[in-house]
């Protein structure tokens, strides 16, 4: 929203429609957007979470129009897909958003590929289910409730450097580990 001024026509890239995790995001992208009707959504397509296709799904969008503003992409996968399909054909500045904080797209947002990612903190949660299981072994209970919230973070330009694979490094976060 902030990236494209609030105004434009966008793109959604969505993963395997029977994926629960696929509709979940795209539910939570619509809520926002329609919070901004100069926003409008000109194509919602799958691309299977797949790099491959969503290069060849975002060529076949730009057949029909090349007026696209910016393409928002359940995962980074297809936001990597995407972004090569916009080079490919002379649009790199269409704004692209990937989600899940991989590698691939840190480096695409240092290259200035891609806009941002929205990363899903993958170690951390992984650290905590090992010392929360470790504990539940020790004491027979975690102390923590069963559903627990993870913040993400957003991965921009400005601060990629700060990021690690799928993790906000331990010294920019200041644990000092």
């Amino acid at each position: 929203v902030r990236f494209l001024g609030e105004r434009g026509a966008y793109v959604e890239l969505v993963g395997r429609e029977s994926d629960t995790n696929a509709a979940i995001r795209s539910k939570g992208y619509g809520d926002v957007l329609r919070k901004y009707p100069e926003l409008v959504n000109v194509a919602r397509v799958s691309a299977n979470w797949s790099q491959t296709e969503a290069f060849q799904k975002m060529e076949t969008i730009l057949q029909g129009s090349r007026k696209i503003d910016g393409v928002l992409a359940g995962n980074d996968t297809m936001a990597v897909g995407a972004s090569a399909a916009l080079l490919a054909a002379g649009l790199p500045k269409v704004i692209v958003v990937g989600f899940d904080g991989s590698p691939d797209a840190i480096a695409a947002i240092r290259r200035g590929e891609i806009r941002a990612t929205v990363l899903q903190p993958a170690a951390q949660v992984a650290r905590s289910a090992v010392e929360q299981a470790d504990l539940f072994l020790r004491t027979g209970s975690t102390g923590r409730p069963e559903k627990q919230s993870v913040d993400c973070l957003l991965v921009t330009r400005e601060n990629a450097d700060r990021f690690g694979i799928f993790e906000l490094k331990r010294e920019a976060a200041g644990t000092g580990r």
